[in-house]
């Protein structure tokens, strides 16, 4: 609250004293039952002191004591703390029909956000199926899958599961190893995509790209877009 002073000069009349006035720094003399506004708070005169009956927000809202309300993303509070009355008023972020306090943290989706004084910020990424998460920019193996929680160049922030290795046809192989799949010999590469090494029939092992005559027969690895065949 402002600082309040009282004072006046009042004349008895028929052995009683009628009710006095308040006289309020810098905002003026007002009678007894009367209202007014003083910087953020709204007072009523009673009987020379005057006292808050309700908090005034900037755009003029009036907050009743004891009560909050939040309006265009702005919390107000109008507080009894004793004798006194204090009011507050804070930035509030709004997610998907909730308003949340600065600092609180909440889920959306596969996102862990904050609220912060400038709005709302992805703090990171919960697991899939877990109630784990991992901070932005991090990344966290469980089992065979490397879960990566990662911000793009632009700021925004991705969360992916990759299968550690690589899979073909509902197979999974690990990194660097060898396979055979319909006469087409594989890798798996790092990145969990397949290099093709080249075709293999029977023990002869043929280059991708070669042609091989062998007995009459012409033996034939190529490919047609992404697809490797093998023909003899």
């Amino acid at each position: 609250m402002g600082s309040i002073s009282m004072g006046a000069t009042l004349s008895v009349q028929d052995g009683r004293i009628p009710p006095l006035p308040c006289i309020v720094a810098n905002a003026g003399k007002y009678e007894h039952g009367q209202t007014f506004t003083n910087k953020n708070f709204h007072y009523q005169c009673q009987n020379g002191t005057a006292e808050v009956v309700a908090c005034i927000a900037d755009d003029q809202s009036v907050i009743q004591l004891g009560r909050t309300f939040v309006r265009n993303g702005i919390m107000h509070k109008c507080t009894i703390v004793g004798d006194s009355v204090t009011y507050e008023q804070e930035a509030m972020c709004f997610d998907n029909g909730v308003h949340y306090s600065i600092g609180d943290t909440f889920r959306n989706g596969s996102f862990r956000l904050t609220c912060g004084r400038d709005g709302i910020t992805i703090e990171g990424c919960y697991l899939q199926n877990s109630g784990g998460y991992l901070m932005a920019g991090e990344s966290r193996i469980v089992g065979r899958q490397r879960h990566e929680c990662e911000v793009l160049a632009d700021g925004r922030v991705r969360y992916q599961v990759k299968v550690i290795g690589c899979v073909r046809e509902g197979q999974q192989y690990n990194i660097a190893q060898v396979f055979t799949d319909r006469h087409v010999r594989y890798q798996c590469k790092n990145d969990g995509t397949l290099d093709v090494l080249g075709c293999i029939d029977d023990g002869l092992f043929l280059d991708l790209g070669r042609d091989l005559l062998m007995n009459g027969m012409v033996h034939r690895c190529y490919q047609v877009g992404t697809t490797t065949f093998y023909h003899k």
